[in-house]
């Protein structure tokens, strides 16, 4: 009997302290942030958006007439099912570079003053590294024009050579 009290009083207390209806001055709300401003190029267009990052994959099943099987009143009349496959997901394998822009254009790019493919000192270098490519090439040629001489000079050599042991013989 007197759990039953105590219950009974404990009910009647929570009770009580519901039914006070009081407003009670709250904390000012802080302000909602403000949005922030987009800046112009800095989104990314769909075509370079797939080369960084592959969308879900999303399927839709027909689905024709049918009754409920939990509750045998209730029919569902013909719709689609969108089913997601895959998820989106970061592409870590891009087949083609992407361009990614960093933020607005700050100067416009002038087609007419096209830089130069390549900068002064390696066209030099180049220029160099062709120069002794063309020497070596004549050092080459001399090369084997003498090699050709003297193996013309040591055949003509070896016929003498044999040539004088058959003399001496005679």
């Amino acid at each position: 009997m007197r759990i039953n009290a105590l219950l009974l009083g404990v009910a009647v207390a929570l009770c009580a302290g519901c039914a006070n209806l009081q407003n009670k001055p709250t904390a000012a709300a802080p302000p909602p942030a403000a949005p922030v401003a987009p800046v112009s190029g800095t989104d990314l267009d769909e075509t370079n958006a797939e080369k960084v990052r592959v969308s879900e994959s999303l399927k839709a099943y027909p689905v024709g007439r049918y009754v409920d099987p939990h509750d045998p009143d209730l029919m569902h009349e013909a719709h689609v099912v969108y089913r997601r496959e895959a998820g989106a997901s970061w592409n870590l394998n891009p087949n083609a570079p992407t361009v990614v822009s960093l933020g607005p254009v700050l100067a416009v790019a002038d087609p007419a003053k096209t830089p130069a493919p390549l900068p002064a000192e390696l066209e030099q270098r180049m220029a160099e590294q062709n120069q002794l490519v063309a020497s070596l090439i004549e050092q080459n040629e001399a090369l084997t024009k003498e090699l050709a001489k003297l193996g013309a000079q040591i055949a003509e050599l070896r016929q003498k050579q044999a040539a004088s042991p058959m003399e001496e013989k005679r």
